[in-house]
């Protein structure tokens, strides 16, 4: 029995079609055929921000072992409203403060709703300061702020005494990829 010249032909097509998107989504594959080094580290970054259910953009943040999907405050809406969005935080959920530049930032826990510890990293990604179990404050007058005595670019918000369960101390690493 012949089979028809049109079903071949869109077999063809198919797997066309297959083999096409299994080159685009795997730097693997791409690697293998010659793909520059730099769109490979673009794909493999675009895959790891992504945009949250929240409308934040989300990365994955490595710590001592530990994975967090991060929501990223990079505006200053996002800054300014921190984590006080939430009405709580999962162990491996936190939320990274891009800063626009490196300083000695100061924090406070106005309007939250549960107690997280912050984590202050430098440009290297190196731990500079961390305070822990930071109570919510809901006072209209005064909430106390939280400073570290080195600069940093970037603040993690964890949950509360996440530091401590997983030995972050000052000089710990921390991994993050984000897209310029």
């Amino acid at each position: 029995m012949a089979v028809p010249f049109v079903i071949i032909v869109a077999v063809a097509i198919a797997i066309g079609v297959i083999a096409a998107a299994l080159l685009y989504l795997n730097p693997a594959i791409t690697s293998m055929l010659g793909q520059p080094q730099d769109e490979q580290q673009e794909l493999i970054i675009s895959q790891e921000v992504r945009s949250g259910s929240n409308g934040y953009r989300q990365v994955n943040v490595i710590v001592n072992g530990v994975v967090l999907v991060a929501d990223i405050a990079a505006t200053d809406e996002q800054r300014t409203k921190g984590l006080s969005v939430k009405d709580s935080l999962a162990e491996n959920e936190a939320m990274l403060f891009v800063l626009d530049n490196e300083g000695e930032h100061t924090f406070w826990m106005k309007n939250m709703k549960f107690p997280i510890d912050i984590i202050w990293i430098d440009t290297d990604k190196t731990v500079v300061h961390i305070e822990h179990n930071l109570q919510p404050c809901s006072s209209e007058l005064f909430c106390p702020t939280y400073k570290p005595n080195d600069e940093s670019l970037y603040v993690l918000e964890t949950v509360g005494g996440f530091a401590e369960r997983h030995d972050i101390v000052k000089g710990t690493i921390v991994e993050f990829e984000l897209m310029a």
